[in-house]
């Protein structure tokens, strides 16, 4: 047992840290340690205030028979189900919450069948994978492709990019023409952004690159086409100094 306390994990820290027992008085909370309800059928556990040794949060714990916690986990199960279903129907029945799509669709398929590829191809070899480009959907946040756990937000990814090309033209209007690598690395950015994890959140940060891919199992997008590719169709190459 680490010095002055025992290693459970910290809510705030959201990992296992030592903390020690300190009185629910400390949090304002009586003294009482041992508590029941019967709403449901006997509910008992102990209660125990600690301390985090590393970040000082107070927090309370309650030791209870490990069932009642599998019973938790369970109802928390059904509870996501029933969510899903709901947010479903509401984003069907009020359209307005989905994403005002401003990308062609046949932009967004041209864009995924020259980025895609398959990693783990019979081949022995990474091949493209242009195929992708035909599962192409309309979801809430505009056009996407699902690669596994994860979706690609193809619309989402050019319409950043363009905006950010529509920068550098800006910029370039004013005589300070950008390099190719610096818009590369821009488009690159904005892709990587694009990414919504299996509840359909879209990550917060990027996506990780992982050499020139958004690896998503057996498939990936590669950044370094995207890149190519916008700049190829924005029609923007001729302008950019190749430093």
């Amino acid at each position: 047992m680490p010095k002055g306390g025992v290693t459970i994990y910290c809510p705030k820290c959201e990992v296992f840290r030592p903390c020690k027992a300190i009185s629910p008085t400390a949090m304002g909370m009586p003294s009482h340690r041992r508590w029941t309800r019967s709403d449901f059928g006997q509910v008992a556990w102990f209660r125990r205030c600690r301390q985090c040794l590393t970040c000082s949060h107070k927090f309370l714990t309650a030791e209870v028979e490990e069932a009642r916690i599998r019973e938790l986990v369970s109802l928390r199960e059904r509870l996501s189900e029933k969510y899903k279903l709901q947010v479903r129907a509401i984003r069907r029945q009020r359209p307005w919450l989905r994403r005002n799509e401003t990308v062609p669709l046949d932009l967004a398929r041209r864009f995924v069948a020259s980025t895609a590829w398959w990693l783990t191809h019979s081949s022995g070899s990474p091949v493209r994978a242009p195929g992708h480009a035909d599962r192409i959907y309309q979801s809430h946040h505009g056009w996407a492709v699902d690669f596994g756990a994860n979706t690609f937000l193809v619309g989402k990814a050019i319409e950043r990019c363009t905006i950010a090309i529509n920068e550098f033209l800006d910029v370039t209007a004013s005589g300070q023409v950008p390099t190719r690598t610096e818009v590369a690395a821009a488009i690159k950015k904005h892709v990587s952004g694009a990414v919504a994890n299996v509840e359909g959140h879209e990550y917060s940060g990027y996506y990780p690159v992982d050499n020139q891919d958004l690896v998503f199992g057996a498939q990936s997008i590669d950044v370094a086409d995207a890149a190519s590719f916008m700049i190829k169709e924005s029609g923007i190459a001729e302008l950019l100094l190749d430093a």
